[in-house]
């Protein structure tokens, strides 16, 4: 099986393939400069392992939330890059993708993921260790001021910061927490490479879905429904 990732949803930019059980990727934290490094990035990578897109089965794609303008991105190219393939898409949540890495990188059973939203908010999440591997949403993912993130009772469970929120809100996040994160990973970004372990996953795959139905997840629904309403007048 041959798979393709690909993330745009912050100021990091990564796409990764899996062919022959391998995966080879490129990530690099390269703003405003998504579009343009995208599809020659991809054509190297699959120049690199001698295939093409034709062969791909499964084009995963970040899908937020994050950057209006890289998910935006992403699921643009998702979609044209499937719909050339004749193959499925998957969309990963950008939070969840930060959750695996933080697990992946510490002990922790919980991981406060944060991603720096502007405008003073974060999209926030608490995600825990899964026992098969895959992150567990608590709760649920959330645009928010870092002072009103909905979080658990963590009790005597380690946690671990991460994501760029972390490097914005540190103070105010550990507040709100309630607990001092034994490690905080704030230069961390969704990696597609990150994204391709996660659709390994049954639970993951049962979502995959024709080009078409790509969708992304803003959180910030009230900004688009503003900005539409200013257009119509």
């Amino acid at each position: 099986m041959t798979r393709l990732a690909l993330d745009t949803s912050t100021e990091a930019f990564s796409v990764a393939i899996e062919h022959n059980g391998e995966i080879h990727s490129h990530f690099e934290v390269a703003p405003r400069k998504h579009a343009e490094l995208l599809l020659p990035t991809i054509q190297a990578l699959l120049t690199q392992v001698d295939t093409t897109m034709q062969e791909v089965d499964l084009v995963v794609y970040g899908r937020g939330p994050g950057a209006f303008t890289g998910v935006r991105i992403a699921i643009s190219a998702a979609q044209g890059l499937a719909l050339g393939a004749d193959c499925d898409t998957l969309g990963v949540s950008s939070l969840m993708n930060l959750a695996h890495q933080a697990f992946d990188k510490s002990d922790a059973d919980v991981a406060a993921c944060a991603i720096d939203a502007r405008m003073g908010e974060v999209y926030f999440a608490l995600y825990e260790r899964g026992g098969d591997g895959l992150p567990r949403l608590c709760g649920k993912e959330q645009v928010v001021a870092p002072d009103q993130a909905a979080v658990a009772e963590l009790g005597e469970r380690k946690v671990v910061g991460i994501g760029s929120g972390w490097s914005v809100y540190q103070d105010i996040l550990t507040s709100r927490l309630g607990a001092e994160p034994t490690l905080i990973l704030e230069q961390s970004f969704p990696d597609a490479a990150a994204s391709l372990f996660l659709a390994s996953f049954d639970e993951l795959l049962q979502s995959r879905h024709a080009p078409e139905q790509a969708v992304p997840v803003y959180l910030r629904d009230n900004v688009a429904k503003k900005s539409s309403k200013q257009v119509k007048k």
